[in-house]
């Protein structure tokens, strides 16, 4: 989505654009310091260790034809490892790819586009509680978090099947920008100008 046309009836009248930008692209080895790729790496190594101890075995034996496939099945965990490894990381370049944002004088957007899929969403400036900058090139700007909600089963008299709803939090925002200080004052700016004004007391005689 873009200047020209590209915003046409998704913005109210009168409503404006400061800024828009793309995540920058590349993919971000500093995830691979991150819990979830080193257990990857862990899940990768013991994949290995599986797949090469079954190799080893079968092949210093008489192992029936259908036990020489026995190796294979470390194949799939041997996947899931290296994708949280590093699999994970090059998945979200893409996604970034796909990415945009935009700040109007009203609200953030961030628009995706993935596989010929686009999404749209929106966060209201006067209904952010905070405005925080992760500063750096590329920085973050975050603006507020959400809780993804996930049913549980929790155990319950007579087998019912009561579920109880957990959910993890993540963070909402621009991330990975280059601009992240200019983005983050013209939405500090902003968000002050609309708190103020929603706390101005109207001029009298209005109704």
């Amino acid at each position: 989505m873009t200047r020209d046309g590209g915003w046409a009836g998704l913005l109210e009248p009168g409503e404006e654009i400061l800024w828009q930008g793309q995540p920058t692209e590349g993919v971000d080895w500093r995830g691979l310091t991150a819990p979830l790729s080193l257990f990857g790496m862990v899940f990768t190594l013991f994949s290995l260790g599986w797949i090469w101890f079954a190799a080893a075995l079968i092949g210093g034996s008489d192992a029936p034809g259908i036990l020489m496939v026995f190796p294979l099945f470390g194949l799939p965990f041997l996947a899931v490892g290296l994708y949280l490894a590093v699999g994970r990381l090059w998945v979200d370049a893409l996604r970034r790819r796909g990415t945009w944002y935009t700040l109007t004088d009203r609200q953030a957007f961030m628009a995706e586009e993935a596989l010929g899929r686009k999404t749209l969403r929106s966060w209201p400036i006067a209904e952010m509680s905070e405005v925080e900058l992760i500063d750096g090139v590329p920085g973050d700007v975050l603006f507020g978090s959400e809780t993804r909600a996930r049913p549980r089963r929790a155990p319950a008299p007579q087998r019912s099947r009561r579920r109880r709803v957990t959910g993890t939090a993540s963070r909402i925002g621009f991330f990975r920008i280059a601009e992240a200080r200019k983005v983050w004052r013209l939405l500090r700016a902003q968000r002050t100008a609309i708190l103020a004004a929603a706390r101005a007391p109207e001029p009298e005689g209005t109704t």
